[in-house]
């Protein structure tokens, strides 16, 4: 019968600068108990001869056990559930419009919250309507929504959106100038996905797994097959074991591959763990960003890879909150060697958010909570 597999019938548009084979096979992976899992997505759609229709979602689903606060109990499952769409102008990249929706929240209105909830700060993102997504936005993104300000799931979408909707633009931009075609009115041409998971292992161990791709799509043509539609995708998988006590990186391995319609079965993964040696033993928390930083920002090709390492610390904050089975266990412990157990609470650090602001309502329950376990 011959050789039946799909080849794209275009051979000219070849991704350039495409990183040479180094690993063959899968990627490192990720072992233990599923904790939780952080799903960030960013799309970019045609809507019209002079717009872009762009959206990000936020999921956080936790898969094991259930977290004490200050004033409920919060179980596995959907958590957040968070979006934010963007009329863009595509020359400028000036949001023209911003909606903010929120059906899943951690913190509801109720007698405890003194009737607050996590949606309230949403309005203050609105309010950046008419900026464009330029090298100052993020900037003024943090100062606008940053800290006790805003919701720190929010502005880790928008700063993941900040990054790669320009970045989708370069590429879609230089594609529509070689080809000469555009896509039509509701044609989605990127969507970056980004998924954080964490894994329980045995001992003080958690393996934390980070998985980015973008694809870039040409638009259809109806006598071509649909594989002939790549136009890059691109890859980055983090695979990192920390030590939960320490919060210190125990070891780390990052693989990258970039792809064409023409190379899908040519590109292996590049092994990129050495330029990242110096994060072993480092904190995840506090200051990786910065660090990510100062390793990435000198190389425009590394960033995609600088994006996917800035979603880790976000994420590794969720996974920390589904380890409270490890607290029960130390509990036993202590109580078997005489110890007082400490009163199991969590929740955000004081003033990382608008609901955990200094005075909020949900800071001074936890004060109040602590004073009551300490007499």
């Amino acid at each position: 019968m011959g050789d039946r597999r799909i080849r794209p019938t275009n051979t000219t548009d070849r991704v350039s600068h495409l990183a040479p084979p180094s690993v063959r096979g899968l990627p490192a992976s990720i072992d233990g108990l599923p904790l939780h899992t952080r799903s960030l997505t960013v799309q970019l759609r045609a809507a019209g001869p002079e717009q872009w229709r762009a959206r990000g979602d936020v999921i956080d689903l936790r898969k094991n056990g259930f977290v004490p606060t200050s004033y409920d109990i919060q179980p596995a499952g959907v958590i957040h559930s968070m979006s934010i769409e963007l009329e863009l102008d595509p020359t400028t990249l000036r949001m023209d419009a911003i909606r903010v929706d929120q059906p899943f929240v951690a913190v509801e209105a109720s007698e405890a919250t003194r009737g607050e909830c996590c949606r309230d700060p949403a309005p203050r993102l609105v309010e950046l309507t008419g900026e464009c997504l330029d090298d100052d936005f993020t900037a003024k993104l943090s100062a606008k929504f940053g800290g006790p300000l805003g919701c720190s799931h929010l502005l880790t979408l928008f700063q993941l959106m900040a990054s790669a909707i320009p970045h989708a633009a370069r590429i879609e931009r230089a594609r529509a100038e070689r080809d000469g075609t555009h896509h039509a009115e509701g044609d989605r041409f990127f969507r970056r996905a980004v998924f954080v998971d964490g894994m329980r292992r045995e001992g003080d161990l958690i393996d934390v797994g980070v998985a980015l791709s973008d694809s870039m799509t040409r638009p259809y043509a109806p006598d071509r097959h649909s594989l002939t539609r790549v136009e890059r995708f691109h890859e980055v998988k983090i695979a990192a074991t920390v030590d939960r006590k320490r919060f210190g990186f125990d070891s780390l391995k990052i693989s990258e591959r970039l792809r064409d319609a023409d190379s899908l079965e040519e590109v292996a993964w590049t092994d990129e763990s050495a330029a990242f040696e110096s994060l072993l033993g480092t904190p995840v928390l506090p200051g990786l960003a910065k660090r990510i930083f100062g390793l990435t920002s000198d190389d425009p090709g590394r960033k995609v890879l600088q994006d996917a390492l800035l979603m880790f610390a976000p994420g590794f904050i969720q996974i920390s909150a589904a380890q409270m089975d490890l607290f029960f266990e130390e509990q036993a412990m202590a109580r078997s060697e005489g110890k007082e157990p400490e009163v199991a609470r969590l929740g955000g650090n004081p003033g990382a958010c608008y609901m955990w602001r200094e005075n909020g309502p949900i800071s001074k329950a936890s004060f109040a909570m602590d004073e009551s376990a300490g007499n």
